[in-house]
């Protein structure tokens, strides 16, 4: 995978997220983990799931007029459609509530402070270990999303070095903006931005998958393939009609 910068300055400066004490969060904060499900994933399982919840609502209120109630809430509920709009809303805050404990209790984090250049691993809602910033041996980690990050670090008086492991270093920009700023003041090179070394490995992907079928086909491969899409498609395409008859063949194309 590629290091190199991009040609202008001024997107590699990182933005990492901050904790209101000004300390860099390295790795993905529990709101960036958090909205996107919350706001998008759960509320479609809770429509879909909404009709057994309006299910729900449908036999409270019948057992409520059966009781004699008969105000404003059974009045409410009497549209089908009202039983399942507020159906998905109870299984939305449901599930919302769900899905944020056991974030909050499970997910790890590094926080950095520049100034007292300390850092601090912690792990649910409780700090799991410490070290200063000179004791970094290390730290790496991958820009795509399901990447791990890992950090080094080794007191004077310790032998071992103990490996820090911060899931989804890759989740979001500002995620793996904070381990490039973790690099720097370690005193190491930071990596390129996240959306530079994803894009090259969509690139990386890419190639390898021309690769195989430039191979299957017996097809010659150039270099320029390599960072043009369009120049290996229509070479693919003249050579797939070479090898069925429907084009004459060139020199160095392979035979039907």
């Amino acid at each position: 995978m590629s290091t190199t910068p991009p040609a202008d300055p001024a997107p590699t400066v990182p933005a990492p997220r901050r904790t209101r004490t000004g300390e860099v969060l390295v790795g993905p904060s529990v709101r960036g983990r958090y909205l996107p499900g919350a706001l998008i994933g759960l509320p479609l399982v809770s429509l879909l799931l909404s009709p057994f919840a309006g299910a729900g609502f449908q036999q409270w209120r019948i057992s409520r007029l059966r009781d004699g109630h008969d105000g404003l809430l059974e009045q409410l509920l009497a549209p089908a459609w009202t039983q399942l709009l507020l159906g998905a809303l109870a299984l939305w805050a449901l599930f919302a509530l769900w899905a944020l404990v056991p974030l909050l209790l499970t997910r790890t984090v590094v926080l950095l402070d520049e100034q007292a250049r300390t850092l601090r691993l912690r792990k649910g809602l409780r700090t799991r270990d410490r070290a200063a910033l000179g004791e970094v041996e290390y730290a790496v980690g991958e820009a795509v999303r399901g990447s791990l990050g890992l950090i080094g670090v080794r007191a004077p008086e310790q032998q071992e070095v103990r490996q820090w492991v911060v899931p989804e270093i890759g989740w979001d920009a500002a995620s793996f903006d904070g381990l490039r700023v973790l690099q720097a003041a370690a005193g190491f090179r930071p990596a390129p931005p996240r959306e530079v070394l994803v894009r090259e490995e969509r690139r990386g992907r890419v190639e390898a998958a021309h690769r195989e079928l430039a191979a299957r086909l017996g097809m010659p491969w150039r270099e320029e393939y390599a960072h043009d899409e369009d120049a290996f498609q229509a070479e693919f395409d003249r050579v797939r009609r070479v090898l069925g008859g429907r084009e004459e063949p060139r020199d160095g194309d392979p035979r039907p």
